[in-house]
């Protein structure tokens, strides 16, 4: 009774957001992201005092930076329940920066790890770039399946972005590999917590459980690593995807190659996510505890 009643729930709700124009289904994103905030105090809080330990700000400003990490989460899960209406126009939607980091990368026959994070809408950005050609190939973690949210997720990235999923766990590493080899571009959310499975590396000053494999795929293939992120613009709507020249072509701080030292080279990787969320805090997902593994 419970899962009909999600499921009838869910209909109607992603009926609606699909009905609206777009510019109104965004506002209604941003509206549910605030009730979201809202009504989730204790989550809120947690949040909060993440937010502050990372920035260094107070709790005002803290506060501010949670509330509207929530909103952009609505807006954005309003554009991927949308994307089959808008694919058409993500040229128009979404411009693109740096296409000749990737694509001397690509050059390289070795398949290329696009290494992101959860900052602003990472789901929509993949089916931009598959509209450019480009293969993406991205990890991600099964969830379950309540009122089939997890069918429209997985519909929603196959059949209307046209990206191949691969699994994080099972046989998920043998089809990476099977990906790289074929010279395509596997996309890695690099900011989650790895737990127990992790190396332990600083991120934003705190120990955070970073999980090893960008860096073992590196040493193992020679895959390049691009790192790329995304930037909602002031009116909500637009976005900006910035792809940053190759990772895995610089040395550490102690000026050896990337992928010699595990936690010097994580350590890489944390320093562009950190970068990225300093610039723009209120688009990054708050909601993910990155130090639950490490700060408990």
């Amino acid at each position: 009774m419970k899962e009909a009643l999600l499921r009838g729930a869910m209909t109607f709700l992603v009926g609606l957001i699909r009905f609206l124009p777009h510019r109104l289904a965004i506002a209604m994103g941003s509206s549910i992201g605030w009730l979201l905030w809202a009504l989730s105090w204790k989550k809120v809080d947690r949040c909060e005092s993440r937010c502050v330990l990372a920035l260094g700000v107070g709790v005002t400003r803290a506060r501010a930076i949670v509330k509207r990490s929530f909103e952009n989460f609505g807006r954005s899960a309003v554009e991927f329940i949308r994307l089959d209406r808008i694919r058409p126009r993500l040229r128009e939607i979404m411009t693109l920066e740096g296409k000749e980091h990737l694509d001397r990368a690509l050059a390289r026959g070795k398949g290329v790890i696009l290494m992101t994070g959860h900052i602003d809408n990472w789901e929509m950005a993949g089916a931009r770039m598959t509209l450019e050609g480009y293969p993406i190939v991205p990890i991600y973690t099964p969830q379950r399946n309540q009122g089939g949210i997890n069918d429209l997720i997985q519909h929603q990235r196959t059949d209307v972005a046209g990206m191949k999923m691969i699994p994080s766990e099972g046989a998920g590493l043998r089809e990476v590999f099977r990906a790289l080899r074929s010279n395509k571009v596997v996309a890695i959310l690099q900011d989650l917590d790895a737990r127990r499975d992790g190396v332990k590396v600083p991120f934003f000053g705190m120990p955070a459980s970073a999980h090893d494999g960008i860096v073992k795929l590196h040493r193992k293939l020679g895959t390049p690593i691009v790192p790329i992120f995304f930037l909602r613009a002031p009116d909500h709507v637009h976005h900006h995807i910035i792809i940053q020249s190759i990772l895995s072509d610089e040395k550490d701080e102690d000026g050896n190659p990337f992928g010699e030292n595990m936690e010097k080279s994580l350590k890489m990787c944390h320093n562009i996510l950190e970068g990225w969320i300093r610039s723009n805090p209120a688009q990054w997902l708050w909601l993910l505890d990155r130090w639950e593994s490490t700060m408990r």
